[in-house]
């Protein structure tokens, strides 16, 4: 007979869940409800961790686990017949949170899927959608970049360490998004 794990179980793997794909494999393969662990002091969830770091490995880990499928990981694996779904069933979705109340739009940015953020858009998301950019730099997404650009994207944003859109793409060698960002002032 399984023992559920204890809180402090599933906290510890949620914090797995942002970065090391073995350690949840290991976890999940010893306890199984751990893949629909839920940490309600900072309102995240197994998926919520994968999905705000963008770890689309362990998200679809999680999900083949028998996660339960979040709107924000839905975005930020692009899949895009999930989230029109959800929000032709509620179009107040489209500037709802995952984890930690992120913006779906920063998860949608992170996959790069610009016909995402464009229903985001158009379900009334702007002013998330605007603020998506760091997401977009942070994975590498030129194409998305010069959408969220177009669409009068926040390039003062800055992220958790206080680095703005242009230092990140610089740091990381993100040449073609350094060029779009500086073109745009």
């Amino acid at each position: 007979m399984n023992t559920p794990p204890s809180q402090e179980e599933i906290n510890q793997f949620i914090i797995d869940c942002h970065a090391d794909l073995d350690r949840v494999r290991q976890k999940a393969s010893q306890q199984p409800a751990l893949v629909n662990g839920y940490n309600p002091d900072v309102d995240e969830s197994a998926l919520g961790a994968a999905g705000h770091m963008g770890r689309r490995d362990i998200a679809e880990f999680l999900l083949d686990s028998g996660a339960e499928l979040e709107l924000a990981a839905a975005a930020m694996l692009g899949l895009r017949e999930e989230v029109a779904a959800r929000l032709d069933e509620d179009p107040g979705l489209a500037s709802s949170g995952g984890a930690h109340g992120i913006p779906v739009a920063f998860h949608a940015a992170m996959s790069g899927d610009t016909e995402i953020m464009q229903m985001l858009w158009e379900h009334g998301a702007q002013d998330h959608v605007r603020g998506a950019l760091i997401g977009a730099v942070w994975k590498n997404r030129p194409q998305m970049v010069s959408w969220l650009l177009d669409h009068q994207a926040n390039t003062a944003a800055v992220d958790f360490r206080g680095k703005t859109v242009l230092e990140i793409a610089e740091e990381n060698g993100f040449s073609e998004i350094v060029s779009l960002l500086t073109a745009a002032g």
